[in-house]
């Protein structure tokens, strides 16, 4: 429990580093201006992780529909190996008889 809860921080500080440093820096003050750059920094945090989000999971979906063909081709190469007849099944020998 421990580990997936400093896993989903250390993912979050990783996706929020690149969003940071795509948008403004946060401006101090509690003034009209101050409050109006510090939404758009916010509306632009939103965004690049909105767009990051987006491309993992298009990643994630090309890499499913990778593992799918494989999945695809390897059983279409398993059709088509020869069959083997099945050997017929086991009968009783007939017994010994002298000429």
């Amino acid at each position: 429990m421990t580990k997936a809860i400093a896993l989903a921080g250390v993912l979050t500080m990783l996706l929020g580093s690149a969003a940071m440093a795509a948008c403004p820096t946060s401006v101090p003050g509690n003034t009209r201006e101050a409050i109006r750059a510090n939404e758009q920094r916010v509306l632009c945090l939103q965004q690049e992780i909105e767009q990051d989000t987006r491309m993992r999971k298009l990643e994630s979906d090309i890499r499913a529909n990778e593992r799918a063909i494989q999945s695809l081709q390897m059983q279409r190469r398993f059709d088509n190996l020869p069959r083997v007849p099945a050997p017929s099944p086991f009968t009783h020998p007939q017994p010994f008889v002298r000429n």
